[in-house]
């Protein structure tokens, strides 16, 4: 037998489940289902070469298997199968993140989320990471507590605002005891229940033209923006821009005015179009668009808006979700935010389904040169 320059210690990933077929001779089909991701993955090899595969358990060298088989193979076309494998997320080096520990599940997931990279370290980077938010409203408080389950321990909070006894309604950390508190303070309380050690940069102002953004987010590995005031294409514009310069992405979060069920906008420099594009793009689109706003008939001579945009907090959950999914896809390493670049998407509630836009850019954009 040969040498064992190549003894690794395997197994089959505890989500993906083997379906096994052995219907023409010399040859069996063997089809893998990840389980969390849906995807699919079929192989034909020779029965040999399925036996070790089944026997993997994450305890023993390949060695040890082949010599409880008594195979002979040819190694190098077992690494050859052991190395697809590994780079399609059917097998794995066993983690050393105890089954019962706070984020087990979560990288059981990355595990096939993430190819190409050890879930545990996939996992890493998510903690590793800084966020900075802009806007702990309805939509940016859901970001940052999402992504604090999820293990981010480095968040700057940025908002002006106080919790008022409308926050009620949707924002998910208010407490009635809370009113009158800076919406910053009271969200950072709330994180730190959930993760004792987190870091989190308190800053109770609101972005302006002229805020000096080198001290808030040069050390970010990504930026979320959901502040609209005085209008969220506005503060989009000037983070996107800075941004862009310092290589740091930007996600636009959805959930603002009448677009409570929007996906927002992801600006990566180098892989998206930029913000001023995007800009461009819309202002084209609705350039005919004007709003209109009804006025009391009783009292004609006050500007009151009878109505206004409306909403529940689940509406405003779907844009902070889906953000959520491709912030911690990106941060972690991955390659599925990148299906969706450039487009943006609304569930429409009466229709229950979700309407794509694709941006595209302005001919000759010397930023982001698409």
């Amino acid at each position: 037998m040969e040498a064992f320059t190549y003894d690794p210690v395997l197994k089959i990933k505890d989500s993906v489940d083997v379906y096994m077929s052995t219907g023409e001779p010399h040859v069996c089909t063997i089809q893998f289902y990840h389980i969390n991701t849906r995807q699919k993955l079929s192989i034909r090899i020779d029965p040999t070469f399925s036996e070790v595969l089944s026997a993997l358990d994450g305890v023993k060298p390949l060695s040890k298997h082949l010599a409880d088989f008594g195979f002979e193979l040819d190694l190098d076309e077992l690494k050859s199968i052991f190395d697809y494998l590994i780079v399609n997320g059917v097998l794995e080096h066993p983690l050393s993140t105890a089954p019962d520990s706070r984020h087990s599940r979560q990288i059981n997931f990355l595990s096939d989320w993430i190819f190409g990279l050890p879930a545990d370290k996939a996992h890493q980077r998510i903690v590793d990471s800084h966020c900075v938010v802009f806007g702990v409203g309805a939509v940016g408080a859901s970001i940052v507590i999402n992504l604090a389950r999820a293990g981010v321990s480095n968040f700057t909070l940025v908002d002006n605002k106080t919790l008022t006894q409308q926050s009620s309604e949707r924002h998910p950390y208010f407490s009635i005891n809370e009113i009158g508190e800076p919406k910053v303070h009271a969200l950072r309380r709330y994180i730190e229940k959930i993760n004792s050690d987190v870091s989190v940069k308190c800053i109770q102002e609101k972005l302006l033209p002229l805020t000096d953004l080198s001290s808030l987010v040069d050390s970010a590995t990504v930026v979320i923006n959901t502040a609209d005031e005085p209008y969220i294409g506005h503060t989009s514009v000037k983070l996107g821009r800075y941004l862009w310069a310092k290589n740091i992405p930007l996600y636009v979060a959805g959930g603002f005015d009448a677009h409570l069920m929007s996906t927002g906008d992801f600006f990566i420099p180098g892989e998206s179009i930029c913000v001023d594009c995007c800009s461009n793009f819309f202002s084209v689109a609705l350039a005919d668009w004007k709003p209109s706003y009804k006025v009391h008939k009783t009292n004609p001579t006050k500007t009151h808006v009878i109505g206004g945009s409306g909403g529940t907090y689940s509406m405003s959950l779907f844009s902070a979700s889906y953000a959520c999914v491709q912030l911690l896809n990106y941060i972690a390493g991955g390659e599925a935010y990148k299906s969706r670049l450039s487009q943006r998407g609304e569930f429409m509630i009466g229709k229950s389904e979700v309407e794509w836009v694709e941006i595209s850019a302005k001919e000759g954009c010397d930023v982001c040169r698409k």
